[in-house]
């Protein structure tokens, strides 16, 4: 049997947890606010009687997506690896951060930079031509992210998990106010993203004066740039997975809605700029409906990167320590919780989706076709997270970066397949979200299977099996409820969650044992 790890330990990790997931939910929160409130104010007054806001909100998930796949390749990629160097030789830990820094000034100047000067290009090519200073501003946060997360992971891997929630909740905030100010102001796409660039460079300059000053010294470890590059370029192969369904799904809804144009006059430059501009429309459109139920099944995910952020430090030491039983109950105490937080919220909006969706505008209706299938895609989806983020902080990058090609690979075969075939704009939303949900499993299972191989059993068979019945009873029963209108669907959404928590309890699989943890944890009971 595995040792436990030291009391201590389990309360840093366990205290650190839930500092960091207040973060995260209160990022959810701020996440929410821009998801649920952009489509509102994109369709209000303020952009005239007929404004579509799904066709703005559509342009705004298009280029955040865009934005999305290399920012995160910072955040992620950068934080992984300075958190690994200073947990694992805190001695050197001055060295590793400038370092770090160093790599990054360079680093996001050429990708923040090469953003900027590709906007027009980047733009035509997503069918968004207008939107150029918008993908100009999406170059400066890259900039400004490459930089910020170097102090961020240097938090990390000092276990200050207090402070870095700080930066974090405060980085939502800005952005949240920022974001939604400008578009109330009637800024549009381009004044959103405007606002999330100064929210960003705010932070950077924050980080910076807080913590850049007192990184203390030692020399630096050049093992850095090599397992930097490694995380980074899975990090980049984990987005395109991530994004790959948003990238493929504005060219085959440009070409579902091109015949439909037909209709228009043909001849002249004026005319084929119009008929242009009317396919991308509805394009947009469709996108801002597909793009809100993704933003919708993706907040369960945004939980479990609280776990990521603290387990990694925290396996990463028990590897270089060599200690392969403390390794393994780390990997198995973490999918077992994963498993029950990500399940609640991922039961309720693939049992009822219409509860979410309903609260919006009319016009996005449609995106419970998405929803329904997009939910367990991304339950799956935040298990495969956390099994790479496992792989990777043991020391196993290029077989995590292995799993994210072929899951990638899969991704597209399934995209380009399946996508070009639908006949209707409810059809092309209900392929997208089975081939999402299709590449996530085979993922999953592939990425389990490795880290099976190296150190045993990852997921406790009884958890699996008590969350995926209660889940599967939970979601037949809803399915068959009938439609109750937006309150009674809320309230619905919400019996649900809670029954899912109570018949965890009911069966043992939270019990006195995980309850007297969760105690320690809060230091309410002391081993």
């Amino acid at each position: 049997m595995p040792k436990p790890p030291e009391p201590n330990a389990a309360a840093t990790a366990g205290r650190g947890f839930i500092v960091i997931t207040v973060a995260k939910l209160w990022f959810m929160l701020g996440g929410a606010l821009i998801t649920f409130g952009l489509p509102f104010i994109f369709g209000s007054r303020l952009y005239g009687p007929g404004a579509d806001g799904k066709a703005l909100y559509g342009q705004y998930v298009d280029l955040n997506n865009t934005l999305s796949i290399l920012s995160m390749v910072m955040v992620t990629g950068v934080m992984q690896s300075v958190a690994k160097f200073v947990s694992q030789t805190p001695e050197r830990a001055g060295g590793v951060v400038r370092q770090a820094r160093t790599m990054m000034l360079v680093v996001g100047a050429l990708v923040g930079g090469g953003f900027v000067a590709a906007s027009p290009w980047i733009a035509e090519a997503r069918h968004n031509p207008d939107l150029v200073d918008g993908y100009r501003a999406a170059g400066v946060i890259l900039f400004c992210y490459g930089v910020y997360t170097v102090f961020i992971g240097t938090l990390n891997g000092r276990k200050e998990f207090f402070r870095q929630a700080l930066f974090d909740i405060g980085f939502t905030s800005m952005k949240a106010v920022l974001v939604l100010g400008a578009a109330a102001l009637g800024l549009g796409v381009i004044g959103a993203f405007g606002g999330f660039a100064t929210a960003a460079l705010l932070i950077m300059l924050l980080a910076a004066w807080r913590v850049g000053r007192g990184v203390g010294d030692g020399p630096p470890d050049r093992a850095l740039y090599a397992f930097a590059a490694q995380v980074m370029l899975y990090t980049l192969v984990f987005n395109v997975v991530f994004k790959l369904d948003v990238l493929l799904f504005k060219p085959a809804a440009v070409d579902l809605y091109a015949p439909v144009a037909d209709w228009m006059p043909q001849g002249g430059a004026l005319l084929d700029w119009m008929r242009a501009r009317a396919v991308e429309a509805s394009a947009d459109g469709l996108l801002g409906v597909y793009g809100l139920a993704l933003n919708v099944s993706r907040l369960p995910w945004q939980a479990t990167i609280a776990i990521t952020f603290v387990v990694f430090p925290m396996v990463s030491e028990a590897t270089f320590a060599a200690d392969r039983d403390r390794t393994l109950l780390y990997i198995r105490q973490t999918l077992r919780y994963s498993m029950m937080l990500i399940g609640a919220a991922a039961v309720v909006l693939t049992a009822v989706p219409q509860a979410v969706i309903g609260l919006l505008p009319a016009g996005f209706a449609d995106g419970v076709v998405a929803l329904a299938w997009l939910a367990p895609a991304y339950f799956c989806f935040s298990l495969f997270n956390v099994v790479n983020t496992l792989l990777m902080s043991a020391g196993r990058a290029t077989a995590a970066l292995i799993i994210g090609v072929v899951t990638v690979g899969l991704a597209a075969a399934l995209y380009s397949t399946l996508l070009p075939g639908a006949d209707s704009g409810v059809d092309l939303l209900a392929r997208t979200g089975q081939c999402t949900l299709a590449a996530f499993v085979v993922g999953l299972a592939i990425g389990s299977a490795v880290l099976w191989r190296h150190y045993g059993p990852p997921f406790p068979l009884g958890t699996s099996v008590r969350v995926l019945s209660i889940g599967a009873v939970m979601v037949v029963a809803g399915r068959a409820l009938p439609t109750l209108g937006k309150i009674g669907n809320l309230a619905v959404a919400v019996a649900m969650g809670l029954a899912f928590l109570a018949a965890l309890v009911i069966t043992r699989e939270f019990g006195a044992e995980d309850k007297e943890r969760l105690m320690r944890v809060l230091g309410r009971k002391k081993k």
